[in-house]
């Protein structure tokens, strides 16, 4: 009796899989009209990296803008990323938003079009059907909103994207005809490699996929070959056969793997070879003392990185501070991690087994993309500074949706193919639509904070957001309820005491705004915004030495504080220090060109010292940073109407008008201008359009009753 004939995915031509794969991708697009979000402000608009610092500093700081050397960087080194984001301010010379949303789903199409061939590649081009269904799952996978609806998430797209080329360019190294394109392509890869990698740190794993690669697929080598010739003790001469055999394989991983070195040690260099130093919060199991429990509970979190592939319900965009809380002996979740390393030896079973069925290369290969760029966020290696982030699993949920379209393929044989297309398809929608759902929750900080409540109630930090997104909000209300919720969850939590402080401060409470901002520094001694919070506090408990001490700590703890700098003049000004005052601002605006405060107070103290010449010659270079502030043309136009030139001072008050036409102040001062210039009907306009604005401006009411009455003594 004749076999069964194997039955498997049909194919599907290739314009046709371009364009589904285009389509699905767009699942995304959702959020193209999204704001800056959660992490965003600190890696963009508040990034001077990103706006005005030298280019250099770009390779000399981490990815939100500190110096990679200091204590406080988190040491995350990815300048190509803030480069791509530079990119976005040189061409709009300004941050918007939907620019860098549009480019995100734009990379991730991208990547997922780019992927087909990649899959061709590292499939052997034996089953173009596997690497079709494998991206289509890909391109609409809801883990990766994180990745593609958050800005930040831009590290991942261009790690993947370069990855994706040095797979390509590894590919032609092998199969080029001519030496020289062999050789050429090999260094792209490295190249692409390091690009990647300088993109997002796991692009380093690259590395890794293409020696499998070449090992599997390529060479046709199996881990069971490899256990066999070890266990056989193989003779000189056999090894030198086998040598002569895979010369270019071996040739080709040394290059690999000593390139790989090259660019570890080189990365490692730029942080002096200095591990980020995190809190507790940050990753509590990295914290316990007890090996085994700590095994435990990374086990889980890996438990927990693969539920959301299989099952991206559950989806967070922070998933610390007691989001998963730590297994201890007695806790049901060990049953869990026990299953997952049952599964886990399942598979290395099956890998080194001598039966080499059709699959197991592709097997491999899935194995391979899903498990080796994951390492770098394990734990294993080093400790990271979160639980568990769901943009890391952009690139290991192509190995993913490889291996699940692999089982779909086994299953050909066993179940009618309209049945497994139809649930594959069903798959497609839910994601598609999942993705859809939740990339809408991505576009604004309010609809994404709440979205984290139903997944991590017990997460304190969770709850801080929504705080800080209601304070910003005008909400003062919800704000302090919801800080006071994270300090009960969290205790120690050092930055909501911060802004729990900073709202009681703005309400007149000073002295329990002040015991909180002190608890925050017995917490955290490098916490150089509580510091100068307390210092603002302290001054205005007129406590000036006390205040005056607290800012200089924070600045010894963060010399780069354009915004201490200029609470510290405030203090001195006070204090009728004014030379301290003046140096202060000037440090300030020194750090922060367009620090407007910092511009603003040092042209109001120089005018009122009666140093006006020196006044308006700082406000000039106010104005070289501040072109379109309309304040520092309204001080402008004071200055010059005291001196009389008012000419000069009309054409500065109506430059400001025209920023600010809000402003009643810049119509009642122009207003004053033309009055004393004796052109009295255009005063009385004047004077009329700011009450237009303001009927309750006392100065024009004021000022106007004195035109009328100057004019009727004329008459």
């Amino acid at each position: 009796m004749s076999g069964k004939a194997n039955v498997s995915l049909p194919d599907v031509p290739f314009p046709l899989a371009v364009f589904t794969i285009f389509t699905l991708s767009l699942c995304f697009a959702n959020s193209y009209n999204g704001q800056f979000v959660f992490d965003d402000s600190e890696a963009i608009i508040h990034n001077d990296d990103v706006q005005t610092s030298p280019l250099m500093d770009i390779f000399k700081n981490d990815f939100w803008g500190t110096r990679l050397t200091y204590k406080q960087s988190h040491k995350s080194y990815r300048p190509f990323t803030i480069l791509s984001f530079r990119l976005h301010y040189w061409i709009r010379g300004s941050l918007v938003a939907q620019d860098f949303h549009i480019v995100n789903i734009i990379l991730h199409t991208i990547i997922c079009i780019l992927m087909l061939p990649v899959l061709n590649i590292l499939l052997g081009f034996e089953r173009k059907n596997i690497a079709f269904y494998t991206v289509a799952l890909f391109s609409v996978h809801p883990v990766h909103t994180e990745a593609v609806s958050g800005i930040v998430g831009r590290a991942e797209l261009l790690c993947a994207l370069f990855m994706w080329i040095s797979i390509m360019l590894y590919y032609y190294s092998i199969y080029a005809r001519r030496l020289i394109n062999r050789w050429l392509s090999m260094c792209g890869c490295v190249i692409f490699i390091a690009i990647a990698m300088l993109s997002k740190e796991i692009g380093i794993t690259a590395v890794g996929i293409c020696c499998i690669y070449d090992i599997t697929i390529v060479n046709k080598l199996f881990p069971y070959d490899v256990v066999s010739i070890i266990k056989v003790k193989p003779s000189y001469k056999q090894i030198e056969n086998f040598i002569r055999q895979r010369k270019k394989l071996i040739v080709r991983l040394f290059i690999l793997l000593a390139s790989g070195l090259i660019l570890m040690v080189s990365r490692f260099s730029v942080m002096d070879f200095k591990a980020p130093s995190f809190q507790s919060v940050d990753n509590p199991a990295s914290f316990m003392n007890n090996t085994f429990l700590r095994a435990i509970n990374y086990s889980y979190v890996y438990c927990l990185n693969l539920w959301l592939l299989i099952c991206p319900e559950w989806l967070c965009f922070d998933w610390s501070m007691g989001c998963i809380p730590l297994i201890n002996f007695n806790d049901q979740r060990i049953f869990f991690v026990l299953l997952f390393w049952v599964i886990l030896s399942v598979t290395i079973v099956y890998i080194l087994s001598p039966r080499q069925d059709k699959y197991l290369r592709h097997s491999i290969m899935g194995l391979a993309m899903l498990i080796i760029p994951f390492l770098p966020a394990s734990n294993i290696f080093f400790n990271v500074g979160f639980v568990l982030a769901e943009r890391t699993l952009y690139i290991p949920s192509a190995g993913y949706c490889l291996l699940v379209i692999i089982g779909l393929e086994k299953l050909c044989n066993r179940i009618p193919m309209q049945h497994l297309l139809l649930a594959y398809i069903a798959l497609i929608t839910l994601f598609f639509t999942r993705s859809w759902i939740r990339s809408e929750q991505w576009k604004t900080e309010t609809t994404l904070y709440r979205s984290a409540l139903p997944v991590c109630p017990l997460n304190a930090k969770v709850h801080y957001n929504i705080a800080k997104n209601a304070a910003d909000s005008g909400n003062s209300t919800l704000a302090q309820y919801e800080y006071k919720e994270a300090l009960r969850l969290n205790p120690t939590y050092a930055q909501a005491m911060n802004n729990l402080g900073n709202l009681l401060k703005d309400q007149g409470k000073h002295l329990e705004a002040e015991s909180l901002f002190k608890r925050a520094i017995e917490l955290q001694e490098d916490f150089a915004t509580a510091w100068m919070n307390l210092g603002i506090v302290l001054s205005a408990l007129r406590k000036y030495e006390e205040s005056e001490k607290s800012y200089l700590t924070a600045l010894s703890h963060r010399n780069k504080y354009p915004d201490c700098f200029y609470n510290l003049g405030v203090l001195y000004l006070e204090m009728k220090n004014y030379d301290k005052a003046l140096r202060a601002w000037e440090s300030a605006t020194k750090q922060r060109s367009t620090h407007r405060r910092a511009w603003t107070n040092m042209i109001l103290l120089l005018d009122d010292l009666g140093m006006r010449e020196e006044a308006l010659e700082k406000a000039k270079q106010a104005l070289q940073f501040l072109p379109g502030d309309a304040s520092i043309h309204f001080n402008i136009a004071n200055i010059l109407g005291k001196v009389g030139n008012f000419m000069e001072a009309e054409m500065h008050f109506k430059n400001a008008i025209l920023k600010n036409p809000g402003d009643p102040m810049f119509y009642t001062n122009l207003g004053v201008l033309y009055h004393r210039w004796n052109k009295l009907n255009e005063a009385e306009t004047m004077y009329k359009k700011a009450l237009e604005i303001k009927p309750e401006l006392n100065s024009a009411k004021e000022n106007l009753r004195k035109l009328n009455s100057l004019r009727s003594v004329i008459k």
